[in-house]
């Protein structure tokens, strides 16, 4: 009797596997070799991405672990540099680069109207990096363009709005966003200068939205905050208590401390009143026509988006998540949360409401 049921028990294990198995060949295209194999031939892939050692390590560290057969030239840069200079060679019939990552309102804005991209979807072929259930609010909502094909968000990271040094300030002591306009706070606040695109615009604008411009614009005026943008810097100020409180701090940047052991006292505040928004920072992308390297080029965007590739961006891009919901969190402070109705603060459809807060930044910040 024992025997028939380790017997049977063994038949179980090898039909499950057989059907695993089954499933993994089945989860790859039937020209997913083909592709391999073609990007190899290629053998290099050139990726203008975003700035630092913290970013180029988790988003192409794994792919070229993954493929050493190809040669990953990647170019570091904030989206104010890297965007006119595509501009420049793309108008100048210089073709260098396949893909683009970074923040989606400098491409859309300046790559998108000189027909830089390409369509994204005919490019996934790998059923992975589409799948609606594994994706927040759907793999479409990702899409930043208003044909939902060419620019795409993976990050689903919520805006970091306001931060404290607990050290000086009891978070408690601030009940909502809206008490940054007491005048006790007055001198006591870092923001990232939102008269230029970034994470200190898309607070202002979430500010504007949520109380609106006669709010910001008495804020931004009256409040003697100090802009910078340098985001380092801004990290700096609040973990050293020169500034106790913190506007749109960047997370990656303070990852950095935390790392050496400083930075535990800085601390977010919420606010469940306030709009809330995913802000994908650097983690969108698209293909680049006329690229170089086709091949090399959809392999990596059929990666980018799989498990493998988010896993990637959340563990190693400095406490950033993934909208993909079958990954780790990168920053649970910052992670999607269940029941919040999030909205997509950088889309293109929102490019003039950023471009006016901007213009509203320019004129109410006292020179």
């Amino acid at each position: 009797m024992m025997l028939k049921r380790l017997l049977a028990f063994t038949a179980w294990i090898v039909l499950a596997l057989s059907f695993a198995g089954t499933a993994n060949a089945q989860a790859k295209p039937k020209d997913w070799d083909a592709l391999v194999a073609a990007a190899e031939k290629e053998g290099q892939l050139s990726i203008a991405g975003p700035p630092g050692d913290t970013y180029r390590s988790a988003l192409i560290g794994w792919f070229q672990k993954k493929f050493p057969k190809i040669r990953v030239e990647y170019n570091g840069a904030s989206g104010r540099d890297q965007v006119p200079r595509l501009a420049r060679e793309r108008q100048s019939g210089v073709f260098n680069w396949d893909i683009y990552i970074g923040g989606p309102t400098s491409p859309l804005g300046a790559l998108k109207p000189i027909g830089a991209f390409d369509p994204l979807p005919p490019e996934l072929i790998l059923p992975e990096a589409t799948d609606n259930a594994k994706w927040h609010d759907g793999f479409r909502s990702g899409f930043m363009d208003v044909e939902e094909k060419l620019y795409y968000a993976f990050d689903g990271t919520t805006s970091d709005v306001l931060y404290v040094n607990a050290d000086i300030v009891a978070p408690s002591e601030i009940k909502a966003y809206k008490d940054l306009a007491d005048s006790k706070w007055a001198g006591k606040i870092v923001w990232e200068d939102p008269r230029q695109e970034g994470s200190g615009l898309n607070s202002a604008l979430l500010y504007k939205l949520t109380y609106g411009e006669a709010f910001i614009r008495k804020l931004l005026a009256e409040q003697k905050i100090i802009f910078t943008r340098d985001r380092r810097q801004l990290t700096e100020w609040i973990v050293r208590g020169r500034y106790p409180l913190a506007v749109s701090l960047p997370s990656d940047q303070l990852k950095i401390f935390l790392e050496k052991g400083i930075g535990k006292n800085v601390k977010q505040v919420e606010d469940a009143h306030f709009i809330q928004s995913i802000n994908p920072g650097f983690g969108a992308f698209g293909i680049l026509n006329r690229r170089p390297h086709p091949n090399a080029a959809k392999l990596y965007a059929n990666l980018l988006l799989s498990v493998e590739g988010q896993t990637s961006w959340a563990k190693q891009s400095g406490g950033r998540n993934s909208r993909r919901s079958d990954v780790p969190i990168g920053d649970p402070e910052a992670a999607l949360k269940p029941g919040i109705k999030y909205i997509q603060s950088q889309t293109e459809k929102m490019v003039a409401q950023r471009q006016l807060m901007a213009k509203i930044s320019r004129e109410v910040i006292p020179q």
